[in-house]
């Protein structure tokens, strides 16, 4: 009988301590893995882990009463324009000429990304910028860390009063 006793108080202690460390460790915050709707909140989005790629997509209204109606930074690091454009709900109240651009300011044309366009006064039109052919991507869609991709308007009279939206998407390189 003592072998019987000491072997059910020992299950007994054992069951205890076993127990009451589970009630008091660290336990870990549970993890949802669903969004409630359609918005996601990061501002960009990353696959392949800690080298992986990292999307940017950035927009905001047009400026007016400048020449500069839109300038959106680049990453903090080396990175790819992927695409970009502008959209006018009404371009202004003269005819103007459009310029896509990248540049160390927020207020400069230093390298043209495509051609210029011409867009009537009062128009509605979208001017797109994409990285599509090898010489383009090497010479201009590579932005360096924090330089500008600027939208210039410029030609006609008057004060410029666009209305509308720019947006752009970056590619970040991985740091290897």
């Amino acid at each position: 009988m003592d072998i019987l006793k000491s072997v059910l108080v020992s299950a007994i202690v054992a069951g205890v301590v076993v127990g009451g460390y589970s009630l008091v460790s660290p336990k870990a915050a549970p993890m949802f893995g669903a969004l409630s709707g359609p918005d996601i909140p990061s501002l960009y989005l990353k696959w392949g882990g800690g080298n992986g790629v990292r999307v940017i997509p950035t927009g905001r209204a047009l400026a007016t009463a400048t020449t500069t109606v839109c300038a959106i930074q680049s990453p903090n690091a080396t990175s790819t324009l992927r695409w970009a454009g502008v959209k006018f709900d009404v371009s202004s109240t003269t005819a103007s000429t459009i310029t896509l651009a990248k540049s160390a300011t927020a207020f400069a044309t230093t390298t043209q990304i495509g051609e210029t366009v011409a867009v009537a006064a009062n128009a509605q039109a979208f001017v797109l910028a994409t990285s599509t052919a090898a010489q383009v991507i090497a010479q201009t869609t590579v932005f360096a860390p924090s330089q500008w991709f600027v939208v210039s308007m410029t030609g006609g009279t008057g004060t410029f009063s666009p209305t509308g939206a720019c947006q752009a998407t970056f590619e970040e390189f991985p740091t290897i």
